[in-house]
């Protein structure tokens, strides 16, 4: 039997808990399939303790689990461990991968979106072997996951190299927000897909696997994290930012015209009787945005990044995704003190889904956020990578260590 992983909260109801953290781990270039093998089972058996309340020099003094969940993923390099019995997977091929970034910094994540790295950026820490996604419902919970896995993997350091099998290479951190808004001030994450669609997007079938079908059942993350330049969105009117947006930003009502002083028009009757926000019960109709021909509402967010219609998603060529974001902040040495952003986390069954919307004419090819595709324009470059991977999920399958185990063991 095979079933998605854990950390997908993608049933009815559900929804992530407060707190992620991403962790990547490189495996030491000395290491073979045997050695990365062995780790993979200590740390996923170390992480399901976790789960289960149990820390490993606390014998017989559980914690309190938070409601933990692990997922693991696989990216491009794990294939190229020596002794690996599983060749890459077609999906993650050079096609589907993110540039790397400039070595002066910066520079687009693929050719022809319009999101570029930041201008520190140097390099990504987000494309290493292995991906592990931490959540929980508490901050202390997802930090502990963290700190026991340093502690395990610092133990296996070779005494002569200093290098152990796996390393942490990166962690990103986030949480999720209770007002479901995002730092622009706007509704975040209304337009997802509905819950009975998701799985079929999600869950790779027997089509998308292909020759790859040890993948059946699994699934593609996507994640970039995405900084926002508050500052600059700021300094724009509320009127320019709702444009950009499509969607009324104190109720959340998609926009459906503008006045003949260019003003946005709001859906009538959105927010219905009794509520104040699209969000609320009885807003249901007002979700997707509605038809227009005006060209300026055509070009805004909430459009670009939906442009399916009424096409069923788990269609071939659909480009819907199911996505779960957690934003953070986080203190920095510049002003203003901190920088804010989303960690946005897509689940597919093709990556190609993600990266045909990044670079997609009519969709995000070349745009930034929303307008028209110039980077000079009201948007500017609101929104800058400061890592991206894409890695495979492989299903949970009856009797084995670990997800994927059959690429190792």
């Amino acid at each position: 039997m095979s079933t998605l992983q854990d950390g997908i909260y993608h049933a009815p109801g559900r929804r992530p808990p407060g707190h992620l953290a991403l962790v990547f781990l490189r495996a030491d270039p000395a290491a073979d399939s045997t050695a990365v093998d062995g780790a993979l089972r200590e740390v996923t058996g170390m992480l399901g303790d976790l789960a289960e309340g149990r820390v490993g020099e606390l014998p017989g003094h559980p914690v309190p689990t938070g409601d933990l969940e692990f997922l693991l993923g696989f990216g491009p390099k794990a294939f190229d461990i020596p002794g690996a019995r599983v060749t890459c997977p077609a999906a993650l091929g050079p096609r589907f991968r993110f540039r790397s970034p400039l070595p002066t910094g910066g520079g687009p994540v693929l050719v022809g979106a319009g999101l570029p790295y930041a201008s520190d950026i140097v390099h990504n820490d987000a494309t290493e072997e292995f991906c592990l996604q931490l959540t929980a419902g508490t901050q202390l919970a997802v930090s502990r996951a963290v700190v026991e896995l340093w502690k395990l993997l610092g133990g296996r350091r070779d005494s002569r190299t200093r290098m152990a099998p796996l390393e942490i290479a990166g962690i990103h951190t986030g949480f999720q927000r209770d007002d479901m808004r995002s730092w622009i001030g706007f509704h975040d994450g209304v337009s997802n897909l509905e819950s009975s669609d998701r799985e079929g997007v999600i869950s790779i079938g027997d089509a998308e696997a292909g020759s790859d079908a040890w993948t059946v059942g699994g699934t593609y993350l996507v994640f970039l994290r995405l900084a926002v330049d508050l500052d600059q969105w700021h300094h724009l009117p509320r009127v320019q930012q709702e444009l950009l947006v499509g969607r009324d930003k104190l109720t959340g009502a998609p926009l459906t015209g503008t006045d003949p002083e260019g003003l946005p028009v709001p859906a009538a009757g959105c927010p219905v009787a009794g509520t104040t926000e699209v969000t609320q019960p009885g807003n249901k109709d007002f979700i997707e945005p509605g038809p227009t021909d005006d060209p300026v509402l055509l070009a805004a967010h909430v459009r670009r990044v939906n442009l399916s219609g009424g096409d069923a998603p788990d269609l071939a060529g659909s480009l819907r995704m199911f996505r779960q974001g957690h934003e953070f902040f986080e203190p920095v040495a510049a002003a203003p003190g901190f920088r804010v952003g989303l960690n946005f986390i897509s689940f597919q069954d093709r990556p190609d889904r993600v990266l045909r919307v990044l670079t997609q004419r009519g969709w995000l090819g070349g745009v930034n956020f929303g307008g028209q595709p110039d980077q000079d324009g009201p948007a500017g470059r609101l929104l800058t990578v400061r890592a991206g991977g894409t890695y495979l999920v492989p299903p949970v399958r009856d009797a084995t260590p670990y997800p994927g185990a059959e690429v190792f063991g």
